[in-house]
């Protein structure tokens, strides 16, 4: 990461959230494929705010598969929510970001595949989230547990990132895509442990 970008980034979304906390509790080991970054990009680019990001990050490539640290990515995250919507409603933003992120998942071929698949089963469909979530991060823990027929609990031990934006909107757009309106409520212990509550 290179200190110009960086700092011009801190200053832009450091005064409105967390950054400089988390950043400083991420542990060095926990990291995330490049696909996370791809992806905020891809939606970025949907809703012509590319440019306005890449202000703050120009020239930048990432490997899908390759792990990057977790700090880089929470960065580059505020940021686009800031872009998105603006510093002050970056969390806005960061939901509206994670949100389209599974919706556009859900219309690639291997989207199309599981949607079918799973489309009736919003169960199996979290199950499935929570499967490929183990194969792209390295660090903290979720558990499911299942409390109704109609109502899930997503358990999040050790998550850096923003547990009311970033995965509450992870959560709306992957039932979303499958055609199914979920009420999503979020219960937080601390920042960084807490759950999503899904009922539909």
């Amino acid at each position: 990461m290179s200190e110009t970008p960086h700092k011009k980034a801190l200053e832009l979304v450091a005064p409105c959230c967390d950054i400089v906390e988390r950043l400083r509790d991420v542990p060095p080991s926990a990291r995330v494929r490049g696909l996370y970054f791809r992806s905020v990009l891809s939606v970025l680019r949907q809703m012509n705010r590319l440019e306005a990001y890449e202000a703050y990050f120009p020239g930048e490539s990432w490997s899908s598969l390759t792990l990057y640290p977790l700090g880089d990515y929470l960065l580059r995250l505020a940021v686009a929510g800031a872009v998105v919507r603006s510093a002050e409603e970056l969390h806005e933003g960061v939901r509206q970001i994670t949100r389209a992120n599974a919706s556009a998942f859900a219309t690639s071929l291997l989207g199309r595949v599981l949607v079918r698949i799973l489309a009736r089963d919003p169960v199996r469909l979290t199950e499935q989230g929570l499967a490929a979530r183990r194969q792209s991060t390295t660090y903290g823990e979720w558990e499911l547990i299942r409390r109704g027929p109609r109502e899930i609990a997503m358990v999040y031990r050790a998550e850096y990132m923003w547990i009311e934006s970033a995965i509450a909107g992870a959560a709306l757009g992957s039932f979303e895509s499958c055609q199914v309106t979920p009420r999503v409520e979020t219960q937080l212990k601390d920042k960084y442990n807490g759950l999503t509550l899904v009922r539909w």
